[in-house]
């Protein structure tokens, strides 16, 4: 534990905020500082400067920093490094109305969690994703300077239920295929691509040619949800679905995937909502179906089919194993395998005690 020192203090306690306090001429001064170590710095040199006379910076208060301005600075960020930004802006549409104007120095983990105690008409993945994007904004106000401490952090996570993970089967898959091959051909690559690699729809979507490597099967994704690269290992149907779109390719674009008029395809709301509302009425199961549902229903075939679950982290590009161990259920076969192996292993086990009886007796006689 560092050692005390007089006129140096944290405050608020534990929040790595640190001040100096001194007297000059009965005159009483205080300054922010940040790190403990800069004030134990400063404030040594505010003392020596006083004991040579030399005149007192004038210290002026500090511009209240709100929170509506670190909000922009993070969705600047957001854009340019993390595929999940229409997310965020989104989230941050939703959350500047009450903390939008708020000096970020209010701003606690008591009152952040009050308010999203408060938001009960949300689910608790969503709730937990305004928190997330709460600590982000923090996080990235703290790389410019602008705030010193994270509070969003230290809120707790809402506990979720993650009991059912929803997939589609292959005669599900077939529905919606069939209807896109009718209603709108160019785009079935793009769900060859989202369920034959699990990338999420920012992930796709803002793909661009420069990172598709075909001969070696592989595609490098920068703009991720957590906003770190990752490689995605591609199927041979992933390789057909790029091939085909290749051949369609722009010579204005870099993105992969383009609208019928050459223009980067932002997202597929307005082809896929018109072809699920008629896949709706052919299978109404599939009215809970998301494009999202396409990255589960690709690691649950990933699980289903055997594959181990720290592989299967890997190629969904989980950050925790947490998230994968979500689909474990998925695999009986993969788990009745196992358990059969004690069946045999008694087999095993019981075959070589009768011909070690076998040989004991014939050594006998």
């Amino acid at each position: 534990m560092a050692r005390q020192m007089k006129g140096v203090y944290e405050n608020p306690p534990k929040s790595g905020i640190w001040w100096i306090l001194y007297y000059v001429e009965g005159k009483r001064h205080r300054e922010k500082v940040g790190r403990r170590s800069d004030a134990v710095a400063l404030y040594q040199r505010r003392k020596t400067d006083a004991r040579m006379g030399i005149k007192m910076p004038e210290i002026r208060p500090r511009r209240a920093v709100l929170f509506e301005e670190i909000a922009a600075d993070a969705l600047v960020y957001s854009k340019e490094h993390k595929a999940s930004y229409r997310g965020d802006r989104a989230t941050v549409v939703k959350i500047l109305p009450v903390f939008g104007k708020t000096p970020i120095n209010e701003i606690t983990p008591q009152t952040i969690k009050a308010y999203l105690d408060t938001r009960d008409d949300l689910k608790k993945t969503t709730i937990n994703r305004y928190r997330g994007t709460l600590s982000m904004i923090f996080q990235e106000a703290i790389r410019n300077g602008k705030a010193t401490a994270n509070p969003a952090r230290l809120v707790r996570l809402y506990k979720e239920e993650n009991g059912r993970v929803r997939f589609i089967s292959y005669e599900e898959e077939a529905t919606i295929r069939a209807i896109i091959r009718e209603r709108c051909p160019i785009h079935e690559p793009e769900l060859t691509l989202a369920l034959e690699t699990g990338m999420r729809l920012g992930e796709l979507y803002s793909l661009e040619w420069d990172r598709v490597d075909l001969e070696r099967r592989q595609l490098i994704l920068l703009r991720t949800k957590n906003g770190t690269a990752r490689v995605v290992i591609l199927t041979e149907a992933a390789v057909s679905a790029l091939k085909e779109l290749w051949e369609r390719r722009s010579s204005t674009s870099p993105h992969v995937c383009l609208t019928r008029y050459g223009e980067p395809m932002i997202s597929p709301r307005a082809w896929f909502e018109l072809v699920m509302q008629e896949a709706i009425k052919k299978n109404p199961s599939l009215q809970d179906v998301t494009w999202h549902i396409f990255r589960h229903t690709y690691i649950s075939r990933l699980v289903m089919a055997g594959v181990d679950l720290r592989t299967v982290q890997e190629l969904a590009g989980h950050k925790d194993i947490k998230m994968t161990v979500r689909y474990a259920h998925l695999a009986p076969a993969h788990k009745l395998a196992a358990v059969d192996r004690l069946a045999e292993y008694r087999r095993e086990q019981e075959k070589a005690k009768c011909q070690e009886t076998t040989r004991l007796t014939f050594a006998a006689a």
